[in-house]
């Protein structure tokens, strides 16, 4: 049932797209100059195109599909040059891409463009990657409620209080391969818990997250973009410990004012060798997020269920440090099951404090 469902989103994506910026610039090209002035003004008015507006502005200033109006061409270029402008402003590798030209100046001068480009890609490669999920790390993070019986076999008793931290990475690869202005993206996030405060310092638990997924923009009234995802977890520990699961996923995003919500559901492929049979007992088939951002606060809930009484339910909240646009206070509460693979059959309620480089 799920597999259809999924089918049916994508499909639906594909017949209801509406037009989009590359569609409109090819009746530009092709001199349909009236066609494409109405498709541009409605790319702007609906979507806020920044490429669209400029264009805009070079039609009124050349007179093409309409009367030369230097007034309307430079209303359309100051709101393209403004929307240029903020999205530059709020690129949080801005500073870094300065710098990194500054770098670049100081390079001795290079005949050949093919090797020039080369040297180029490779001063920029690591600016290519962008954070995921949030990237934090949590030096106290306190179990107040359950227990880890599972995850330190072999260990000593874990202690209540952790270090637990979050590395997440996305890299666009890819876009446009559809017409549907979709992006296509590679992504992995890592979770550890670490028993810094024991006599060993163990790390308690650790969980692989690598997922490839295409993100498609739908800019309807509530109905934001849809994403169809292919991904793998797992703790890595192999044999008896093993704790791993693949899976496809479709996420719809809605928005209402200020208030964000994710609905993804997923469905698991079976495994050959199987070490947790029941894990969508546990984890269920799906979670819905709710993200709300007001200001600088930026607060996120997650809700799960199997409908059957394991639930789990997540809540974060981050503030900038010292209005910092990129490292901000973070605190996380978890309550219920799924914490990590190792425990998904233990219900654990933790709270943790610390900081994030992203949200």
């Amino acid at each position: 049932m799920l597999k259809h469902f999924f089918l049916t989103l994508f499909i639906t994506v594909a017949l209801f797209a509406e037009d989009t910026y590359d569609i409109v610039y090819e009746q530009y090209k092709a001199h349909h100059y009236k066609e494409a002035l109405q498709g541009f003004k409605n790319l702007v008015k609906e979507y806020n195109d920044y490429d669209a507006a400029y264009i805009l502005g070079y039609m009124y200033e050349h007179g093409e599909g309409c009367k030369v109006d230097i007034k309307k061409a430079n209303a359309y270029y100051k709101l393209a040059s403004h929307g240029y402008y903020f999205q530059r402003k709020e690129d949080p590798s801005r500073d870094a891409k300065k710098e990194q030209k500054q770098l670049l100046s100081v390079v001795d001068d290079v005949e050949d463009d093919e090797t020039l480009s080369t040297i180029k890609q490779y001063a920029q490669s690591l600016y290519n990657i962008k954070a995921y999920k949030a990237n934090y790390f949590l030096p106290l993070s306190y179990r107040y409620g359950g227990n880890y019986e599972t995850s330190t076999i072999g260990h000593d008793e874990a202690k209540s209080t952790e270090i637990e931290f979050q590395i997440s990475i996305r890299y666009d690869f890819a876009t446009n391969w559809l017409g549907l202005h979709e992006i296509y993206s590679f992504a992995y996030t890592q979770r550890s818990f670490w028993q810094a405060y024991g006599q060993s310092a163990y790390f308690r638990e650790s969980n692989y997250n690598p997922e490839f997924f295409a993100t498609f923009p739908l800019g309807y009234k509530h109905i934001k973009a849809f994403r169809l995802s292919l991904a793998h977890q797992s703790n890595g520990r192999g044999y008896a410990l093993e704790r791993s699961w693949n899976y496809v996923a479709g996420s719809l995003y809605f928005q209402t004012g200020l208030l964000f919500t994710e609905l993804k559901l997923w469905h698991r492929f079976q495994d050959d060798i199987d070490y947790n049979p029941d894990l969508i007992d546990y984890m269920g088939h799906g979670h819905i997020q709710f993200i709300f951002p007001y200001k600088k606060h930026l607060a996120k809930l997650l809700l799960r269920s199997n409908f059957e009484g394991k639930n789990a339910v997540e809540f974060s909240y981050s503030y900038p440090f010292f209005g910092s646009n990129d490292l901000f206070f973070y605190v996380k509460t978890f309550n219920g099951y799924g914490e990590s693979l190792i425990d998904y059959d233990n219900k654990i309620d933790k709270v943790g404090c610390g900081f994030s480089i992203s949200r």
